[in-house]
């Protein structure tokens, strides 16, 4: 097994490609902490993960003292931290406009301060402020870790919304900053870009922007859950041992770079 005898966190595992991940994760050997903002549904994901150890914990990215208390306490229940999945994120806020998503020029002007600031709290700060605490738990055991931190397609070619393009293209920034400066530590730190995949964060796009792209997509087909986890456990795991400031792609070639 890939992760077996490690410690993972992923974050916004209640769902989707988070739960997955962590499903994932867990086949291959490793003991999960779930974190999700909704405690109840990273509980859910704790019930269906194979094997033992694995612990649930509510955790809101978007805030620096909510994410250092949720690692704090998932030190105290593991001692140590050796993967970091940074999962969490949203692709619409109230207030961002996304209703006129197919009128030209609606969008970023019914954009609200609140609807792009909600967006970069979430998936901007929330990477950097559990990319941090986690730093701070694999520097102290000195040993070598693996941080994975999602973006999008939208990080590479700006598909969607003016703020989620940000938001993504940042996260690519810090992957790479990240890496360039923890590599001498022993922790790599790299990000999947993922196309158009079948969770419940896409089932609020409208049918009129989803299908255009799926069309443009040589595979044909949207992506499942299962193909971002088998993404992240290759970076995770010790058969990617000399990748990091990189980004990977599943995308059914929507993207080819």
């Amino acid at each position: 097994m890939r992760l077996e005898n490690r410690i993972a966190v992923v974050t916004g595992a209640g769902s989707g490609i988070g739960r997955e991940i962590a499903r994932a994760f867990a086949v291959e050997g490793a003991t999960l902490a779930v974190t999700d903002i909704n405690a109840a549904s990273a509980k859910e994901t704790v019930l269906e993960l194979p094997g033992s150890g694995h612990q649930a914990f509510a955790n809101d990215v978007s805030s620096g003292p909510s994410v250092v208390e949720t690692f704090a306490a998932i030190d105290a229940a593991f001692g140590r931290v050796d993967i970091l999945v940074n999962n969490a994120g949203v692709d619409h806020t109230p207030g961002d406009g996304r209703e006129y998503m197919l009128e030209p020029g609606q969008v970023i002007v019914h954009m609200t301060d609140e609807g792009f600031t909600r967006m970069m709290e979430i998936n901007v700060n929330g990477v950097f402020f559990c990319l941090r605490e986690a730093v701070k738990l694999m520097q102290r055991e000195g040993n070598a870790g693996a941080i994975v931190n999602m973006s999008s397609i939208a990080g590479l070619s700006a598909h969607g919304t003016l703020h989620y393009a940000a938001a993504k293209s940042a996260v690519l920034g810090i992957t790479r900053a990240a890496a360039r400066e923890l590599g001498p530590c022993g922790i790599r730190v790299n990000a999947i870009c993922p196309g158009v995949i079948d969770t419940p964060m896409t089932a609020g796009v409208p049918d009129a922007a989803l299908k255009p792209l799926i069309g443009a997509t040589p595979l044909g087909r949207t992506g499942k859950p299962d193909d971002i986890a088998m993404a992240a456990v290759y970076l995770a795991s010790d058969e990617s041992s000399f990748v990091t400031g990189q980004w990977l792609s599943p995308n059914g070639g929507l993207i080819m770079c």
